[in-house]
């Protein structure tokens, strides 16, 4: 397989083309085109070193979590996918990666493309939509007597857990900036914050809070939290300071806390092919970039100025 990737940690000059063996294709697995990927931010944390303590990495990586392509092989075991079937997948975290021409993995995994979507939509979804779904159905467990609170809803996670939340009929808010508070309401949030109008003010009790952003406004949103309510988040210490007074406050409030870090899972796939064919997910897409390395640069530089509306995404528009 060829994709884009990094030999050694550092900037976006260590992006390259990187070569690997394909994997050989055991019973129970897909080898599949890769037609898109998904672009995320842990993709350039892990090209800057930054996961090098909690993952064992081997180098050379080719980076990328988040795909959609066409199946061209299956193995023996495998009855539910056919040559020709347009999937879509987030992998296994190994070195091979989905800025790629190819790769193969298990068919638990994958789920078919929602109808009607394209390639650069399909990939937009699987690592976010199962981040935000692993959090709103399994951890919140939230439902039509839920309120929610979702912090940087116009994010990639945030903009689908908002449409997750209101589908499963919860009271839905989500902080934003001014710029993106109507993009957010369109989501289906019945409240929306923004935090740059000065200090963030919430009438509500919250029973659910997801957390995708961390530091100050994670402590500000602990502060409308319903005492024994649920709090769910993809930021760990790394990735931004908690307030000094987090940890007192989620104690006092009897909150439950757990850190999300997203599974691949074909059943929860599935479950995303169907919100969307419902019409209740829809992707949503800021930039597409081709999967070259120079694309792969500009994405990274967009994904880390944190301020991006919903996903980037890299498009397979030839060879590698």
């Amino acid at each position: 397989m060829k994709g884009i990737g990094i030999d050694q940690y550092g900037d976006i000059d260590r992006l390259q083309i990187i070569e690997l063996p394909t994997k050989q294709l055991e019973p129970d697995d897909l080898l599949i085109s890769i037609q898109a990927s998904g672009v995320n931010p842990v993709d350039w944390k892990v090209r800057e070193g930054k996961l090098k303590h909690d993952f064992a990495f081997e180098l050379p990586l080719i980076l990328g979590w988040d795909a959609a392509g066409k199946v061209m092989a299956s193995g023996a075991n495998v009855q539910n996918f056919h040559v020709g079937d347009d999937v879509f997948f987030r992998p296994l975290f190994d070195r091979f990666g989905t800025y790629a021409d190819q790769i193969v993995v298990p068919a638990s995994i994958v789920s078919k493309m929602p109808k009607g979507l394209s390639y650069t939509e399909a990939a937009s979804l699987p690592l976010a939509g199962l981040t935000a779904l692993q959090a709103i159905a399994e951890v919140g467990q939230v439902g039509p007597e839920t309120r929610v609170l979702i912090l940087a809803g116009s994010g990639g996670v945030g903009s689908l857990a908002i449409q997750m939340a209101k589908a499963r009929g919860s009271y839905v808010a989500a902080t934003t900036s001014t710029r993106n508070a109507e993009f957010v309401r369109e989501l289906g949030a019945d409240e929306v914050l923004t935090y740059d109008t000065g200090s963030l003010h919430s009438s509500v009790q919250y029973d659910f809070l997801f957390d995708t952003i961390g530091g100050a406004a994670y402590g500000d949103a602990l502060k409308w939290m319903e005492p024994g309510g649920i709090v769910a988040t993809i930021i760990s210490s790394r990735d931004a300071i908690r307030p000094d007074f987090a940890d007192a406050l989620e104690q006092d409030l009897h909150l439950r806390t757990e850190f999300v870090f997203t599974r691949p899972d074909g059943k929860n796939m599935n479950r995303i092919r169907e919100l969307v064919e419902e019409g209740k997910v829809k992707p949503l897409i800021s930039e597409v970039y081709p999967m070259t390395v120079d694309g792969a640069r500009k994405a990274h530089l967009s994904s880390q100025t944190g301020r991006t509306r919903g996903k980037i995404v890299l498009r397979r528009e030839s060879s590698l």
